[in-house]
């Protein structure tokens, strides 16, 4: 499996702007990390964000069922400057802190 373009990955990455995020490449995708918390995954243009319950979120983006094994939601590229977007990644890692 091909890595993500790290073209795409550094826009991903720029959108997030100062934040304490990195990317480690795992598993033939880009392991997101925020504050030191595993927060989700970069691969084939989406950022996949662990699924934390963050209510403010945009409709169209699919949220899991509780029943499913994978519990992420697949955010598109077309979302990268998105106000809403380092929120989100802030709020999830500050969730993996406390569990």
């Amino acid at each position: 499996m091909a890595y993500e373009d790290p073209q795409i990955v550094q826009e991903w990455l720029d959108s997030l702007g100062e934040m304490d995020v990195k990317v480690k490449k795992m598993f033939g995708c880009y392991c997101l990390y925020c504050d030191g918390q595993a927060v989700g995954w970069i691969y084939d243009s989406v950022m996949s964000l662990r699924e934390v319950g963050l209510d403010y979120l945009p409709d169209d983006i699919k949220r899991p069922g509780k029943d499913d094994k994978i519990q992420e939601l697949v955010i598109p590229l077309d979302y990268v400057r998105e106000d809403w977007l380092p929120r989100a990644v802030q709020d999830t890692a500050d969730f993996r802190k406390e569990q």
